[in-house]
């Protein structure tokens, strides 16, 4: 911005010297809106990025507008031109508009706006643009982003300079139908042929590249979101902490395509609007004077203008009353879409767990919370219909009332002669025109009631992910050094603080073989989280070895949807395993039936039988060869003959590898060569401590 501040008041300062010199004639104004805008350019350079790009566009347009209008003063342009150059009014309206865009940047809503799509506009990922016969352009994808909203910005500049034609070639069209005047009917009608198709050229790339620009930033900030998400276990801390986030799948996917179209959206709206306002406002202004009409003796021709006063009044009025109407649509949209989202979670449940409920009959129940959770959909639905019925009650009336009250103020000039049903129809589309621009937050405030829960959904979610982040404090230090594992004064706490585990000193070696038991709930599986680094609750030190690989497998294995390929790979790539080692480890865990179904599709968490899926997630075990193995009851579905054969397995496999695991079963003692248990002590608190393998059965 720095840059554009300078040049503009460079800019301002030769206007004013070729002012005051006499070189130039036009008028003091356009020196000092100059000078203005380059204040303005100066003082937005700490602002969000988003504003300083569309502050830049317009002053940038400012630019241009001065430097059009010194040319033409200059004598450079031909008077054939003089129409469609830009006028003083396009001078004044980018610097004023550059002053309100700079000031409504302090409002909370639209710092709001500008916190969740400025890193999208400092993007520096490289972007590619895919052009006709093949050819691609390469580049940041922040430079993609200001290029396709100036061009979007600039097409809105070039639509309402077409519509100001077409209202002023309304008055030529009508007045030659009313004058009979067939020649000129002839040429109107090939001017309105030529700017018409130029308007519907600008309308189809506007709404092209507007879907365009909407992808690219979806996808963008998709990623971006979703990277943080499931970076370093923030989605399952997030879960832990009881956040005020709920169902991040529907932030994340129906959220960021809400938020990505309707910004852009209502950013290109509220653009044109204040152009059509400002352009029309001239119209209206100089046509004012024509339109003659009393109220109670009083000739309101006598108040300059008075038709865009009439304007105004008529849409502050309709948008004091519509925010007052519709005001609650803000929450009330904000907890349907959470309704919906739970809802829409609880169906999935069911369908996971179909097996679980038919085995208890649970029909009837699940039956009753689908019932209960619908009935939050329907009570929320009942009052959007209310006030969404008050709010359309109100601007259906004001919609029709807009249609006929102009026409109300200028018959009276029409029926006694004073104008021609060409200025009459011009004035009633200018009219129109302002009067549609000032209510554009009537008009739209249903969408703008949608927005604000949209952005306070991805605001909240956002906060969320940087709060669970930050590790808390105290929190549970992990470093690698070494080549053992060794906890530290290490206590584990709940996410409220309460106490679970105690491990005051413990060291696992290299090669060890160490069985960890405890009463049931007694933070075993806690214990095991935080060793894998995922729950910072508590307090001391876990020093994992360096350069170690380490896995962890769970009594409830996860498998992501794909085919069986993907499946026993997880969380590797496709293709870092070969067939042939997938088949040799699936025959290992006695599940040689499956390796004919590598390439089959499916949701293997629901085809597949506990015990199967914890062979299966043995398999990936195996192909992994992790120098740390831990396991957390993942053979607690397994009988004691198939669970020993697996540990046998696993020996033969990793002979390498450290095995911890967690086990109720007294034939796991065969297995090891340590035993830590889990002891409550006065408190209550469960303190890890070493044990001898032989009193497992009293355990």
């Amino acid at each position: 911005m720095l840059p554009i501040a300078v040049v503009t008041g460079l800019a301002g300062i030769a206007l004013a010297g070729a002012w005051l010199s006499g070189a130039l004639t036009l008028p003091a104004y356009l020196f000092i809106l100059t000078l203005v805008a380059a204040a303005v350019s100066f003082l937005a350079r700490p602002t969000a990025t988003l504003v300083r790009a569309i502050v830049g566009f317009l002053v940038v347009w400012h630019l241009a507008s001065v430097a059009t209008l010194v040319a033409n003063e200059l004598g450079a342009f031909p008077d054939a031109l003089a129409p469609y150059l830009p006028t003083r009014a396009s001078v004044l309206l980018s610097a004023v508009f550059a002053v309100v865009v700079y000031g409504i940047s302090f409002l909370g809503t639209i710092r709001q706006i500008t916190k969740l799509a400025d890193p999208y506009f400092e993007a520096r990922d490289k972007g590619v643009i895919n052009l006709p016969f093949g050819l691609t352009i390469s580049m940041q994808e922040r430079y993609i982003a200001h290029g396709l909203l100036f061009i979007l910005l600039a097409i809105n500049i070039a639509q309402v300079l077409a519509t100001v034609l077409l209202n002023q070639w309304n008055n030529r069209f009508y007045t030659a139908l009313q004058e009979r005047a067939e020649a000129t009917f002839w040429t109107e009608l090939r001017f309105f042929t030529i700017v018409a198709f130029i308007w519907v050229v600008l309308a189809v790339y506007e709404l092209y590249l507007t879907q365009y620009a909407q992808i690219r930033w979806r996808r963008w900030m998709t990623a971006q979101l979703t990277s943080h998400w499931l970076s370093a276990g923030v989605h399952y801390r997030m879960r832990l902490t009881g956040s005020q986030t709920d169902n991040p799948d529907q932030r994340i996917a129906e959220d960021v395509r809400l938020f990505t179209s309707t910004t852009l959206e209502l950013m290109i709206r509220f653009f044109s609007a204040v152009l059509s306002l400002y352009a029309f406002v001239l119209i209206l202004w100089g046509l004012s004077a024509n339109f003659k009409y009393q109220v109670a003796g009083f000739n309101l021709e006598a108040i300059p203008g008075y038709l865009v006063w009439a304007a105004l009044i008529f849409a502050v009025v309709g948008t004091v009353f519509a925010h007052l109407i519709g005001r609650s649509l803000i929450t009330i949209n904000f907890q349907r879409q959470r309704y919906e989202a739970d809802f829409r979670f609880s169906l999935v449940r069911v369908r996971e767990n179909d097996e679980q409920i038919a085995l208890l009959k649970g029909e009837e129940a699940e039956r009753a919370g689908l019932r209960r959770r619908f009935g939050n959909i329907m009570t929320n639905w009942f009052d959007y219909m209310r006030y969404t019925k008050r709010l359309t009650w109100f601007t259906a009336f004001l919609n029709q009332t807009s249609i006929i009250f102009p026409f109300v103020i200028l018959a009276p000039a029409y029926f006694s002669g004073a104008v021609q049903l060409g200025a009459l129809t011009q004035t009633s589309g200018a009219f129109g025109r302002v009067e549609n621009a000032l209510s554009l937050f009537t008009n739209l405030y249903g969408s703008l009631a949608d927005f604000k829960s949209v952005i306070d959904r991805l605001t909240g979610f956002n906060r969320t992910v940087a709060a669970v982040e930050q590790p808390p404090q105290p929190a549970i230090a992990t470093r690698t050094a070494g080549e053992a594992l060794t906890l530290t004064d290490l206590a584990v706490t709940l996410p409220n603080g309460k106490p679970v585990v105690s491990a005051p000193s413990l060291t696992v070696r290299r090669g060890d073989r160490v069985l960890v038991t405890g009463p049931s709930g007694s933070g075993k599986s806690t214990l095991f989280r935080a060793l894998a680094g995922i729950w910072p609750h508590g307090s001391g030190e876990v020093v994992v070895p360096a350069g170690a690989s380490l896995m962890l497998l769970p009594q409830r294995p996860y498998f992501p949807i794909g085919t069986l390929r993907d499946a026993v790979s997880y969380p590797a790539g496709r293709g870092d395993y070969s067939d042939a080692d997938i088949v040799k480890a699936l025959e290992a865990v006695k599940l040689p039936g499956l390796a004919a179904r590598l390439d089959e599709e499916a949701s293997w968490h629901m085809i597949l039988s506990g015990g199967e899926q914890q062979r299966l997630a043995m398999a990936r075990a195996l192909l992994c060869r992790p120098d740390w193995l831990f396991l957390d009851e993942a053979t607690a579905a397994i009988d004691e003959p198939g669970e020993a054969a697996l540990y046998t397995t696993v020996r033969e496999w990793l002979p390498d590898t450290t095995l911890v695991s967690i086990g109720h079963r007294s034939t796991l003692v065969n297995f090891h060569d340590r035993r830590v248990h889990l002891t409550p002590d006065a408190n209550g608190l469960h303190v890890a401590a070493e044990a001898p393998l032989m009193l497992l059965a009293k355990a």
